[in-house]
């Protein structure tokens, strides 16, 4: 996944020690894992014009870089192939992996992802127009599934035979800042009719809506 502003300034950012109080002041927190997650117990690797970390803990593995231009880069893992891993979420009998992709974590990690594009945008790290670029990968034979306890699980098997689903998108700060969760519904709504299922996007906001009722 990458956000950053259309027009490249490799010193957006004048400053390098303004990155992280910045990323701090964006992070978005739905789930009670927040993103970018931030690890409270190690300072971030600093390079010559960005800072990153690497996390590799339980299901979670992920790596981001934050640059001086403004661009953010982030690269994870989908939590439920790594449930071998985990005390927290432990595999039961029927588990195995590459095999699913939830519908409501996906519909949550779009929308932490424009929420996170639209905190970036009104930043310093931001400018009046944002790119976002989000790669969807590992999805050959993988299908879908009902992750949620308040809904029938689907009597259909929707599944997909492309590699990766790409999806990138330019938006005006102004547009972000109005519409965030309509985006990333949007983007959800293209992902899920490569697996064979054109479902609205009325119906996955009712998914989207139970993020807020968790809060």
């Amino acid at each position: 996944m990458i956000v950053r502003p259309t027009r490249f300034n490799p010193k957006h950012i004048p400053d390098i020690a303004s990155l992280y109080p910045i990323l701090q002041r964006t992070s978005v927190s739905l789930r009670g894992w927040d993103f970018p997650h931030l690890d409270s117990h190690k300072s971030p690797q600093i390079d010559i014009d960005w800072i990153g970390e690497e996390l590799d803990w339980e299901h979670h593995i992920y790596v981001w870089r934050f640059y001086q231009s403004g661009q953010f880069f982030h690269l994870s893992n989908m939590s439920i192939d790594w449930r071998d891993q985990s005390s927290f979420w432990p595999p039961d009998k029927d588990w195995k992996p590459n095999t699913l992709l939830g519908v409501g974590d996906t519909i949550a990690c779009l929308t932490e992802i424009f929420e996170f594009a639209t905190r970036l945008a009104l930043s310093e790290a931001g400018d009046e127009r944002m790119h976002i670029e989000i790669i969807v990968g590992n999805l050959v034979g993988r299908a879908l599934y009902v992750d949620s306890h308040k809904r029938w699980p689907f009597d259909y098997r929707y599944s997909a035979s492309i590699k990766e689903f790409p999806y990138s998108i330019d938006l005006s700060k102004t547009d972000l800042i109005a519409k965030s969760r309509e985006f990333a519904l949007e983007g959800a709504t293209e992902l899920f009719k490569r697996f064979g299922w054109s479902t609205t996007i009325e119906i996955l906001r009712s998914w989207q809506e139970e993020l807020r009722l968790r809060r």
